[in-house]
């Protein structure tokens, strides 16, 4: 691309219109031209060479152009400089005309590439048309060849359908033998058969609804072959399943009898039940009714060996399981003989869970997918798995009906069923043993002999089980007769009591029987003792007999010997039930009480021995006449005092001599040492604190007195020692300190 800078700088005529003479174009000037002309040229040099040095590289044409020339290699002398635009225009034009032969090339060969196309079209119409009339003439022979292959795949499903039918839907002879011959015995052979017929049963329902789909043939074409109608399905499906249903009938009886013919000869003592006995009863549980039958079949069959087995081993026959020493040789210890029934009873519970696991928990999941589809077969039938007669709720019979099958609860469910009979001996021997005991204590113990054996029996069996529920039934009898029996006892001692207590106010005999059974009772039962029960256990054996001690106490009349005999039963109780406490923590609340009552009745009566002795020392008149004389003047009082202390003063000193010896004797019923001595020494200091408040009063009288004298004396021209020594000192005629009636009464 030419440039205005090279158009003017290589001597060619510029393509850019100028007012100014391109002096370039002749370096050659004439002389004609004169001194004129030479200063124009000179004016025009200068003019562009202004304009070439103004140019600037930043300018992208001239950037472009010498970049250009760089890469082309052009050296820049005056020739190059002359055909530099020469020479660019030369290269387009050569350009031009090797684009001018290429195209001409091209034309070329697009002519003979339409002259190929042309002839490919014309042979794929010649090819067309023999094509068209080969397809016209074999047509026919086509859709006659589609038909035949129609039948012949007809043909073959229909070959294929009966011959899977004969061998899926027809019970072979061997198998109908197995299945219902009672010759037969139940074995590997049995089970398969009746799991192929069950298959068939089930199958059975899609004859009902048998229909064959059309099918598309590779056309397109909708094809349809002759078909069963639906008459036809609906009879042979009918047909079907009352020949499988009466098979199924006859092969689950074979089976029930097959189990209840192993279950008479089943030992239960081996570890180890059949394996052929569990896979029969999985099966057997599809048919809930034959199922239900073999385990009641089973259960009174347990039932009487385990009834047997009792009474051998309360006897001691031979051969039974509890053979060796009879049970009933330890009958003149009740407590014992219980014990061994119980545990007896426990012994076989374990044994019959350990034997029996097997049939339930291992097998559950089976169990209850057979029971699920007996539901179904059967609906008629009430599932309750071994519940009959159990004592369940409808929400948990509900539950059971439409749940999941409990493996663990159907087994201890049964195990009670087993146990139903040796539990009836078991209550009625030991309600009979308890009736005629007549000792509470005993039956405390077995009630909580029982108490341990039901918490056993829950854990093995759960809560619900006829076994847990006759042990509470005996818990709450037992208990019922060892209250009754309290209650009598109770009676007859409160009878038999004195209308007033002894005179060393001795708590009653029977109280300490009482509270010996208490403790023992306290010991035996032992910390599972709860506060409900130790209330309940309290309110038996103390209640009567402490509430007639405190009847007892009313008819005391001297308030002091009716407090020191209801501390001395208090004591009793607090150190009964101190004792208890370090067996049951439940005891804490009742000692608490007690010592809070004690602590009552010892502040009444240090209430009662203080107040003794300021009645008997005088000083409570004394306080009482100079409270009261307050009111007079002080003369009046000083008067009275004077006239009185002299007496007050001997009978404090009469009351001294002997104070502390009395009281000693009078708190001598108290049967704890220390306690009367707290109380002797506490009802001192009351009595010497108020002794003090006296003195403190007298010398206020004295201290009243000497001033109104001094200022008398006063205006009479005395002197206090004179007016001292006249009035005197109160004191002087109630010698006694606090500190003389301390070391007294110490």
């Amino acid at each position: 691309m030419a440039t205005p800078y090279l158009t003017s700088l290589d001597g060619f005529p510029s393509t850019f219109p100028s007012t100014t003479p391109n002096v370039l174009d002749s370096p050659i000037t004439t002389e004609t031209d004169g001194l004129q002309g030479s200063r124009r040229s000179t004016a025009l040099l200068t003019t562009k060479l202004t304009s070439v040095l103004a140019s600037s590289y930043a300018d992208h044409e001239i950037r472009d152009t010498l970049r250009l020339l760089d890469t082309r290699g052009v050296t820049n002398d005056e020739t190059t400089r002359r055909h530099l635009k020469a020479n660019a225009q030369k290269e387009v034009i050569d350009c031009d005309a090797r684009i001018v032969a290429d195209f001409g090339d091209v034309a070329a060969q697009l002519r003979r590439v339409g002259d190929m196309i042309g002839t490919l079209n014309a042979t794929c119409a010649a090819m067309r048309t023999h094509v068209l009339a080969a397809k016209r003439e074999s047509g026919p022979t086509l859709e006659e060849a589609g038909l035949l292959l129609k039948r012949k795949q007809d043909t073959e499903r229909k070959e294929q359908l009966l011959r899977a039918f004969r061998s899926h839907f027809l019970v072979s002879d061997d198998e109908m033998a197995l299945l219902t011959g009672s010759t037969l015995d139940v074995d590997e052979r049995f089970f398969t058969a009746l799991a192929r017929v069950k298959g068939l049963h089930r199958d059975c329902s899609l004859l009902l609804g048998y229909t064959v789909t059309s099918t598309a043939s590779p056309s397109g074409l909708t094809l349809t072959a002759p078909e069963m109608d639906d008459e036809g399905s609906s009879r042979l499906g009918m047909e079907l399943l009352d020949s499988t249903t009466r098979t199924l009938d006859a092969s689950f009886q074979k089976l029930y009898g097959w189990i209840q013919s192993r279950f008479r000869t089943l030992d239960i003592e081996d570890p180890h039940i059949s394996g052929g006995i569990r896979r029969g009863l999985r099966v057997l549980s599809e048919r809930p009714t034959l199922f239900q039958k073999c385990l009641d079949f089973f259960a009174e069959s347990r039932q009487k060996t385990l009834s047997e087995g009792f009474q051998d081993a309360l006897t001691g026959a031979a051969g039974g399981p509890g053979s060796g020493k009879a049970i009933e040789f330890s009958t003149h210890e009740p407590l014992r003989y219980v014990g061994d029934m119980l545990a007896w009873v426990h012994s076989v519970c374990v044994s019959e869970k350990e034997a029996l696991e097997g049939l339930f928990v291992g097998d559950e999941e089976e169990l209850a997918r057979g029971l699920s589809e007996g539901r179904a077969s059967e609906p008629w039938a009430e599932i309750r798995s071994v519940r009959r007669g159990s004592g369940v709720s409808d929400d948990e019979e509900e539950g059971e009906e439409h749940g999941v099958f409990d493996g663990r609860k159907a087994l201890s469910e049964l195990i009670s069923k087993n146990l139903s009979l040796v539990c009836q001996t078991l209550q009625s021997r030991i309600d009979i043993t308890v009736r005629t005991s007549g000792n509470p204590v005993f039956m405390f113990k077995v009630f909580n002999l029982l108490d341990f054996y039901r918490g056993i029996f829950a854990k093995l069996l759960g809560d619900d089980s006829t076994l847990t529920k006759i042990v509470q039934q005996l818990q709450a009898s037992t208990l019922s007769q060892f209250e009754k029996a309290m209650e009598e006892e109770t009676s007859a001692a409160i009878a038999t009591m004195d209308a007033e207590p002894t005179p060393d106010l001795t708590p009653p005999v029977f109280l300490a029987t009482a509270l010996s059974q208490f403790s023992e009772i306290c010991r035996a039962r032992g910390p599972q003792m709860t506060e409900a029960e130790l209330e309940r256990l309290y309110t038996a054996v103390l209640g009567g007999i402490i509430s007639a001690c405190a009847e007892g106490a009313t008819q005391i009349s001297d308030m002091r010997r009716s407090c020191i005999y209801k501390i001395n039963y208090m004591t009793a109780l607090k150190a009964t039930l101190a004792n208890v406490s370090a067996h049951s923590t439940a005891s804490q609340v009742p000692l608490q009480k007690s010592a809070h009552e004690i602590q009552t009745l010892r502040d009444h009566l240090v209430e009662l021995v203080s107040t003794t002795f300021l009645e008997d020392s005088g000083v409570a008149d004394l306080t009482q006449e100079i409270d009261g004389r307050r009111t007079q003047p002080s003369s009046q009082r000083r008067k009275w005092l004077v006239e009185n202390l002299d007496e007050s003063a001997q009978r404090l000193d009469e009351f001294l001599s002997s104070a502390l010896m009395d009281v000693q004797e009078a708190l001598k019923p108290l049967l704890d040492r220390t306690f009367a001595s707290d109380v002797v020494a506490e009802a001192v200091e009351r009595f010497c604190t108020d002794f003090d408040e006296l003195e403190s009063l007298l010398e206020t009288e004295d201290m009243e007195t000497t001033e109104t004298e001094q200022d008398r004396g006063g205006e009479n021209g005395l002197d206090e020692a004179d007016v001292s020594e006249a009035v005197g000192s109160l004191r002087e005629l109630y010698p006694r300190t606090g500190a003389e009636v301390r070391a007294l009464l110490s």
